[in-house]
């Protein structure tokens, strides 16, 4: 008989993976697929395709040089694809919005229908909740992948080719948008275990993030020398993302990693001590 964590591990691991069978065995899942895949086809052919063809005139590319770099965002242009670049700035500031309504539903409706109860009674609530929140993460690592594939198809399909250097840059902006996104997951963990429903998760969601960002910057306004503090909140860092190119994109990774785990914290002591 395995050990506490041994099993843990293997309970986690079950339920990640049910997130992706909720992805691709179900209606719903399906259901979403296609959405993903239509809206995903009409921002590559339009924006995505349009920005980059623009990006290629010597004129545009002087104007948006001097404009982005009066905000220290002029290396948005040094990617080494236009397409790159225009997914990167569009996905840095509509993903987390994204996630916010797709995680909505990691543990509410269980709650509500009762299910939470039965699966507690062959699996730890650490399980469910760590299992769950580690599921959306691969459901967002495979679309995030699905998606930089498409843009790379297109941008052979402009050039014909597919610059070394393009593949390098796809990885990074990856491996970012994961680490951007994980604190706004464990946003919709945590309220996914306060409330009943997906909606109610993603209007205490916005709610709490309209209210902190309102309360710090009426003490910023009266008191600025703790406008440091506004740096804290989620997607506070997706400025500065935009700024940087390259592997210096990571350098910004640590603020992200340190509010997932205090709200992953504070989403687990909720779901111990919530009644089910």
């Amino acid at each position: 008989m395995p050990g506490p964590l041994p099993l843990l591990f293997r309970q986690t691991w079950l339920y990640s993976r049910f997130e992706l069978h909720r992805l691709f065995m179900t209606p719903r899942g399906w259901f979403a697929l296609a959405a993903f895949t239509t809206i995903w086809y009409f921002l590559l052919r339009y924006p995505i395709y349009q920005a980059s063809v623009q990006l290629q005139e010597p004129e545009i590319q002087q104007m948006l040089s001097g404009m982005l770099g009066m905000v220290g965002m002029y290396n948005l242009l040094n990617w080494s694809l236009p397409e790159l670049s225009v997914y990167w700035a569009m996905t840095v500031f509509f993903m987390p919005l994204a996630v916010m309504f797709s995680a909505a539903d990691q543990t509410c409706t269980d709650r509500s229908r009762g299910t939470l109860r039965f699966l507690t009674l062959r699996s730890s609530r650490d399980s469910i909740f760590f299992g769950r929140f580690i599921g959306q993460l691969l459901v967002q690592a495979l679309l995030i992948g699905l998606s930089l594939l498409a843009t790379l198809v297109l941008a052979v399909w402009r050039v014909g080719e597919l610059p070394p250097a393009a593949l390098n840059a796809a990885l990074l902006i990856w491996l970012n948008l994961l680490i951007v996104l994980m604190p706004f997951t464990a946003l919709m963990a945590l309220c996914s275990a306060l409330v009943r429903s997906s909606r109610l998760a993603i209007s205490l969601a916005i709610v709490s993030i309209g209210a902190v960002a309102g309360v710090l910057g009426y003490l910023v306004w009266h008191f600025p020398d703790l406008r440091a503090v506004l740096e804290y909140l989620p997607g506070a860092q997706l400025p500065m993302l935009l700024g940087a190119q390259g592997w210096d994109t990571l350098k910004h990774s640590g603020l992200p990693l340190l509010q997932t785990v205090v709200l992953l914290i504070a989403g687990r002591f909720v779901m111990q001590e919530k009644a089910l």
